[in-house]
């Protein structure tokens, strides 16, 4: 698994009220959709949340921060 129960539905890192938030819509190729909709199925996790980790891993290495290896199996 990626990560434990909670951090699975977004509660860690949104909050538990999700007022610590800002709703995106982007637009994706059908095949980034379909690879995330793999990852996250493979993980049992939403895309949603996928795409959050993807975006915080993005922002800590343009941020010069660590990059921690996720888990993927």
């Amino acid at each position: 698994m990626l990560q434990n129960a909670a951090e699975r539905r977004g509660r860690c890192s949104m909050g538990k009220d999700g007022k610590d938030s800002v709703r995106v819509t982007t637009t994706l190729t059908r095949r980034q959709h379909d690879a995330i909709e793999h990852i996250a199925s493979q993980n049992h996790v939403k895309v949603a949340w996928v795409v959050r980790q993807a975006v915080g891993r993005l922002i800590e290495q343009a941020e010069g921060g660590p990059l921690l290896p996720l888990d993927w199996k």
